[in-house]
């Protein structure tokens, strides 16, 4: 069965080490949009960080054009339309404030239009964090955010720190946190939490239901282990070179480098050459 709709994520897999979009990854996912096939940014980031992107592929504003953000959070046309969104509530946020401070650990809330920190002590990543997505950081205090009457989007909730103190965190994470959070390791130094049961796998089914299509008409690429569900899902789950080790035990193609001919490697040998 013929493809029909590609996943693709977007740091590490779509876009090189450098923060861009190969030359030959755009004309590729062109080629294949002009077919008629879906090309779906699948990513950690949220919308306005991936409009660039978007419109460098000619994606960005169709009513049929799809983007998950938040790690499968939001499933949204690419105009911002929400045909999908879960969010956790805003008590599991306070309590897993009030933990992570206790274990020294920082963290950030990240909405659709702004970051929240209660750490007046900024780490480097975290502050990357905020310019890649270009969401606006703000320095406020729990009690704060309790006493607002209007409560930011309980969308995701990004710890940082180095690898071996995240490693230890994401294996003790106390039952009370697993059951109401989906942890999900975007990279090394950031443990990510999105709502219960919530993932790129998730979100990638409930697109191709909507959308009436099956798993086996659908390609996902990437490179790190919060991209395993939807390569898992896919009918053609696809490798990046350079992927975690879980990402590579996963998928059942692994193609070139994210700063050479990988997405197009593998798009046209299962779908421009068939």
């Amino acid at each position: 069965m013929s493809i029909k709709l590609v996943a693709i994520d977007l740091d590490g897999t779509l876009l090189n080490d450098s923060g861009k979009i190969l030359p030959k990854s755009i004309q590729s996912l062109q080629a294949i949009k002009k077919l008629g096939v879906k090309v779906v940014l699948t990513t950690g980031r949220p919308l306005v960080s991936v409009k660039p992107f978007l419109d460098e592929l000619g994606l960005d504003n169709p009513d049929d054009q799809y983007v998950i953000t938040f790690n499968g959070s939001i499933i949204e046309n690419t105009k911002g339309k929400v045909i999908k969104r879960k969010v956790f509530d805003f008590q599991t946020f306070v309590d897993f404030e009030l933990w992570a401070e206790r274990h020294q650990l920082y963290n950030q809330l990240e909405t659709q239009k702004s970051l929240y920190t209660t750490s007046n002590f900024i780490p480097i990543d975290a502050a990357h964090e905020s310019w890649k997505n270009k969401l606006p950081m703000k320095i406020t205090t729990l009690h704060n955010l309790i006493d607002s009457p209007k409560k930011p989007e309980m969308l995701k909730i990004m710890t940082v720190a180095d690898k071996a103190k995240l490693d230890q965190i994401q294996k003790n994470l106390p039952e009370v946190f697993t059951e109401k959070l989906s942890p999900i390791r975007s990279e090394p130094v950031y443990l990510d939490f999105a709502a219960p049961n919530v993932d790129k796998g998730w979100a990638l089914k409930e697109l191709t239901e909507y959308l009436h299509l099956l798993p086996s008409e659908v390609m996902a690429f990437g490179n790190a282990d919060n991209d395993i569900p939807m390569v898992k899902f896919a009918g053609v789950g696809v490798a990046m070179e350079k992927s975690t080790p879980n990402l590579l035990k996963a998928a059942n193609f692994i193609t070139g480098s994210n700063n050479h001919s990988g997405i197009t490697d593998a798009i046209e040998k299962f779908i421009l050459k068939n």
